[in-house]
């Protein structure tokens, strides 16, 4: 096997051996994720879009990869960073290694590693970016790689190019798509509904001439504020139809309704992570993918607070006082994680079919 390394703008350094596509050079932010399962469901969630992604759970790819599980066509996340990972998986349905998915889709990934040591200088020293390679890549040449990682446009980079139409009986919903993840779609269907995914970049008209009984602002990578140019079409989101944001989606609204955003030191990332439901009185454990905050201060007037993290108080909900405005900041269609939260769905769902009763009316 061949050796690789996975170097940090600051000199610091993890040895290990490469697999997947090791003749390719990763760079990006790295991020620990405490998932013990879903490693194909992280690799393909475009919000992973610029990161190398280290799991914590000690071995990875018992039981392989397969097309069901993804969340998207192919991995969007830059490398992949393990302790261990099994050649021979077990599954009754057979499946790829995590080796040779790697191989497929370009992607290199890096074993052997002490991910607790690493994870540890992640929590300590914040999100950094890294660098991950052979062993004959230059100091300079390992510098330049890092500074030239840009994510400010990466949610016109992972979004669907073409509206996409899914057909349902029930509600018409409009996704729009800043790196939706294949588990929403799928929670939508399940409750019947006519899906409409719609690039980024959507505008209010033609928001308008779809027609819509319901807006999802999907998650996606990258920092919310350096994507003011889709803040009207969510604005007129939130006027004109109930709206769900999620994730980035729960950012934006934030955003448009006078909030601020800002970094956490390390993200949320993992299937674990407990939450409180003001209104339902229950913890949620979560599954969790971002590495921003909506400060939710000035919003008090307009917004409850629904949800809020366990672990930190960071603020994972907003529901508007008198409009049907719902945003959540983790991923309650999970994939991969727990199912908690999936009743969400079923309270946007409820809004939207009585405000299409109301139009009928």
């Amino acid at each position: 096997m061949l050796d690789g390394w996975l170097t940090f703008s600051n000199g610091n350094r993890y040895h290990g051996q490469l697999i997947g596509a090791v003749g390719q050079v990763a760079a990006g932010e790295v991020v620990f994720n405490t998932a013990m399962t879903g490693y194909q469901e992280i690799l393909t969630d475009p919000s992973y879009y610029g990161q190398i992604v280290v799991l914590t759970y000690p071995l990875i790819g018992n039981y392989g990869t397969f097309a069901e599980a993804a969340e998207s066509l192919f991995p969007w996340a830059s490398a992949l960073v393990m302790h261990k990972a099994t050649r021979l998986p077990s599954h009754f349905g057979g499946a790829e290694s995590i080796d040779d998915y790697l191989k497929r889709y370009g992607k290199v990934g890096l074993i052997d590693v002490d991910t607790r040591s690493l994870t540890k200088f992640l929590r300590a020293e914040g999100t950094q970016r890294a660098v991950l390679s052979s062993a004959g890549m230059s100091d300079q040449a390992i510098q330049e790689a890092i500074q030239s990682v840009d994510l400010t446009d990466s949610v016109f980079r992972v979004t669907t190019p073409v509206a996409i139409t899914i057909d349902g009986r029930g509600p018409h919903i409009v996704v729009i798509d800043y790196g939706a993840k294949n588990s929403i779609l799928a929670e939508l269907q399940r409750r019947g509904a006519r899906i409409t995914v719609v690039p980024a970049g959507i505008d209010e008209d033609t928001l308008d001439q779809l027609k819509p009984d319901g807006v999802v602002l999907s998650n996606g990578p990258g920092d919310p504020a350096s994507i003011p140019q889709v803040l009207p079409t969510v604005r007129h989101a939130i006027d004109h139809y109930p709206t769900l944001g999620i994730c980035l989606g729960h950012q934006l609204i934030g955003i448009v309704e006078g909030a601020s955003t800002y970094p956490l030191k390390f993200g949320h990332h993992g299937a674990n992570h407990p939450l409180w439901d003001h209104r339902s009185q229950k913890v949620l454990i979560t599954s969790q993918n971002h590495g921003y905050a909506v400060n939710a201060d000035s919003l008090a007037d307009r917004y409850q607070v629904r949800l809020t993290n366990l672990h930190d108080q960071t603020v994972e909900g907003l529901q508007h006082r008198t409009r049907p405005v719902l945003s959540v900041q983790h991923h309650p269609e999970a994939g991969p994680g727990p199912s908690d939260s999936l009743y969400l769905f079923d309270e946007f769902m409820a809004w939207v079919t009585k405000s299409e009763g109301d139009a009928d009316a």
